[in-house]
Formats: structure tokens, C-alpha cells, sequence
């Protein structure tokens, strides 16, 4: 399970990594050339992930995974790290890919901690029906330290099935304890990965979850990349089916709700695609990609490329501004609310 493979290159190398991806939601790889050195996917995140992933993502979030005194978080301690998913969004949706580059691994522990959610679901669906239910049909707020996220514990974000689950139980929440003595029980189905120095972790993150045992002994160190892509990974059509359904249904309830609480609830429309690929390389040339490049590869004029920068850049802020003081945290816990009918009228269906 956990072997690793060398960079084949650009034409071999995506198409491997993919397949690999879609098999079994993860993948070892050693970077071979001085393009997938951990060190360049620190100094040059975004062109690492498209290497990696064979097309340029839509975002690429970086992080170093490393420990510092007096380091709280799990990302910049030595502690523990509990089975969790990356879920901060983008588009609704939390990143469809995680990248970690070890630089330098610890000198005792700190072993990568892998759990397959459709895998877990499934136990579930056998053993607590209830349970399943309510994870594709409880809207709720699940506590991460970047921030809530809102929904049920699997969903379609941005048209993506993705399974969002918290490294704490949140006092009182119900589901997230029932589902929580399930994680614990699948101690026989964990995936524990010993990366080195040089080594390459890639997970689907909207289906796995993931976690780290305690270290010491040196400085451990890695680089995270999250990629958000354009293609989403693939999911069990069943499930798929059921959380398309809920939506479907926590749409029509939630009609009248403003378009900011549909978003961060995951039910607001998809941009346009030309609005997406708009947005991509002004965001490129916000990250340093010379327009010339862009206006060539994109067959528009220069002046309309700083032109739609400005526009973005103004509606940013604007959208910014309105947001001020966390404007809709009211219509949000009303449309919380309202969603708690939702279980009984929404049932899961699925067919065999």
C-alpha cells in the first residue's frame, strides 16, 4: 500500500499519479528531479502542483508543516494531529488535492495517518443506517481552527462529493460523536505512511482523511501545497446520487436565502465557465505570470487583461467591504434553522 514510485516525467508522471488517486485516494512518489524537489514546492507552489497534477489548478494554498516553540496548531507543533480533512474553501468547496513534500522527516514518529472515507461510509451504512442518513442530510457547523465550515458531513461542493470531517467533537454534536466511535474503530483500516526526505504525498482530500502520530527527536519539516482543480476526482456514484439529492432539496428550502449564506452552505449557482477561466490567470498575474504570456495564451489584447483585473480587484473589494463584521453570520444560523426539517423530508434513496 504504500509504495513508492519515481517521476516518470510530465507525459507518464500526472496520468500514474491520477490513477493512483482514483484507486485508492493516495499516492508515495519520490521526486527524482530538481522540478519535484520538496524545496522548489516551497519556493514555487503553483508550477509544482501543475507538474504533479498535469494542468494548472485553480488554487494552490501553501504551508509549512513544521514545529516552533510555544506552536498551538497541529500544523506547528510536534503533538499528535487527529484524523481530520483540509476543508478550508474555495469556491464552496474545500481543496481537491493535498500535497505534502517532506524536507526533513522527524528522528522518531511522526508517521502520516491515512483513513478512506468512501470506506468508511460504507461501514457505516451497514451498521447505522441512521447514522448514514444523517451525514449526507444534517446541516452543521463543523469547528476547524481556519474558520467553521457549514453543511452536512458529505456533500457536493462545487459539483465535487466531498466528505468534511473536524479533528475535535464539538460539545453537543451528536453526529460528530456516533461518527467519531466509528473512526476509532477502524484502527485496523488505517494507513500509516514513514515518509523521507524527498518523498512526495498525494491524497485526494475530499475523500480521505488524514492525521500524524506524535514526533520528536528533530526538526521535522514538510511543505503542504492544497490544490484546488478544475477536474474533480472521482467518487462512488451512489453516494454521489444521494448527496445530489439532499442538494437538490436544501436548494428549493433555502430559494429565498441571500446568495452569500447559499454559498458558504455549498448551494449557491457555479461561475460560468468563462468567468472561472477569467479568474484563473488574473490570478496568475497576480501571482507573477508576465501578461505578455497571458495575453498570448489567452488571445486577448494587454489592455483588456489589466482591465479585467481591475474589474475583479474592485469587485473583491467591494464584496469585502459588504462583508464587514460577518454581515451574514444571522442569515446563516437562520438558514441553519430552517434546515433542521430536512432529515425527515429528505431521506436517502439509493438504488443497488
Amino acid at each position: 500500500m504504500s509504495e513508492r514510485w519515481i517521476w516518470p516525467g510530465a507525459e507518464q508522471g500526472p496520468a500514474r499519479l491520477l490513477d493512483e488517486l482514483a484507486a485508492r485516494g493516495f499516492s508515495v512518489l519520490r521526486g527524482d528531479t530538481a522540478a519535484l524537489a520538496p524545496e522548489e514546492a516551497a519556493r514555487a507552489p503553483w508550477s509544482f502542483a501543475e507538474r504533479l497534477l498535469g494542468a494548472r489548478p485553480r488554487l494552490v494554498e501553501r504551508q509549512p508543516i513544521k514545529a516552533v516553540p510555544g506552536g498551538r496548531s497541529f500544523a506547528a507543533s510536534s503533538a499528535a494531529a487527529p484524523l481530520h480533512t483540509d476543508s478550508q474553501r474555495f469556491a464552496g468547496a474545500p481543496p481537491a488535492v493535498q500535497i505534502m513534500a517532506c524536507v526533513r522527516p522527524a528522528e522518531r514518529g511522526g508517521g502520516c495517518l491515512l483513513l478512506d472515507g468512501w470506506a468508511l461510509l460504507a461501514t457505516v451504512e451497514r451498521a447505522d443506517p441512521g447514522l448514514f442518513r444523517a451525514l449526507f442530510t444534517v446541516y452543521r457547523r463543523i469547528p476547524f481552527v481556519f474558520g467553521d465550515f457549514y453543511g452536512p458531513t458529505v456533500s457536493l461542493r462545487d459539483g465535487a462529493l466531498a466528505f468534511t470531517h473536524a479533528p475535535v467533537v464539538p460539545p453537543g454534536d451528536a453526529i460528530a460523536a456516533r461518527l467519531a466511535r466509528f473512526v476509532e474503530a477502524s484502527q485496523r483500516e488505517l494507513i500509516e505512511l514513514s515518509l523521507g526526505a524527498g518523498d512526495i504525498l498525494v491524497v485526494d482530500n475530499r475523500r480521505m482523511l488524514h492525521g500524524r502520530r506524535a514526533f520528536e527527536g528533530g526538526p521535522r519539516e514538510l511543505v503542504r501545497l492544497l490544490a484546488w482543480t478544475e477536474a474533480a476526482l472521482p467518487s462512488p456514484p451512489a453516494y454521489r446520487a444521494v448527496a445530489a439529492q439532499v442538494a437538490e432539496a436544501a436548494s428549493r428550502r433555502l430559494a429565498g436565502a441571500p446568495e452569500a449564506t447559499r454559498r458558504r452552505l455549498g448551494l449557491g449557482a457555479p461561475a460560468p465557465p468563462e468567468a472561472r477561466r477569467r479568474l484563473g490567470f488574473i490570478l496568475e498575474m497576480l501571482r507573477g505570470v508576465p501578461p505578455g504570456v497571458l495575453a498570448a495564451r489567452e488571445r486577448i489584447p494587454e489592455p483588456e487583461l489589466y482591465r479585467l483585473r481591475d474589474v475583479a480587484l474592485a469587485a473583491a473589494e467591494a464584496a469585502l467591504a459588504g462583508e464587514a463584521g460577518g454581515a451574514d453570520d444571522g442569515a446563516l444560523a437562520e438558514a441553519i434553522a430552517w434546515m433542521s426539517a430536512l432529515d425527515a423530508s429528505c431521506a436517502p434513496r439509493r438504488g443497488r
